[in-house]
């Protein structure tokens, strides 16, 4: 039985992830609301994604995945893979980097949607721009510093 409802709920982070997590350890796929602006431009707030359960062999660069970090809960993209260390990257931070280890990475956005569509995250042309993105940070950085 499937249950809809356009009532809105509010939840502590913590009672949410908590919740998505066995959804997750039940093999299940999960549609959540990005919140924030950090994975823009790729991403913005309010897009929906679909979380798969990780895999060993969904852990590759370019990737956007789901992580309990000491900071919180994050929606980041994989930007180095070490033997057991990820880390990981908003698109729109321009200095932070999250250095985490592998258990902490629950989920991978397996789909990704805004309101004229689906978001192709996975594509050779969205995951180069994206590091190209990643990379020009200094520049970004800069340029930062002259608007303000």
């Amino acid at each position: 039985m499937e249950i809809s409802s356009k009532k809105k709920i509010t939840l502590a982070n913590n009672l949410f992830f908590e919740e998505l997590k066995v959804y997750l350890d039940k093999g299940q796929r999960v549609t959540i609301r990005v919140a924030g602006n950090s994975m823009n431009p790729f991403l913005k707030h309010g897009d929906r994604v679909v979380l798969k359960p990780i895999e060993n062999a969904d852990l590759k660069l370019g990737r956007i995945v789901l992580a309990d970090t000491e900071q919180g809960y994050i929606l980041h993209r994989i930007v180095k893979i070490m033997d057991d260390e990820i880390w990981l990257a908003g698109d729109a931070n321009l200095q932070q980097i999250e250095r985490l280890k592998k258990e902490e990475v629950w989920a991978i956005v397996a789909e990704a949607f805004n309101d004229k569509g689906k978001i192709d995250v996975h594509s050779f042309l969205t995951i180069n721009a994206a590091f190209i993105w990643y990379w020009a940070r200094p520049v970004r950085r800069l340029l930062n510093w002259i608007k303000k």
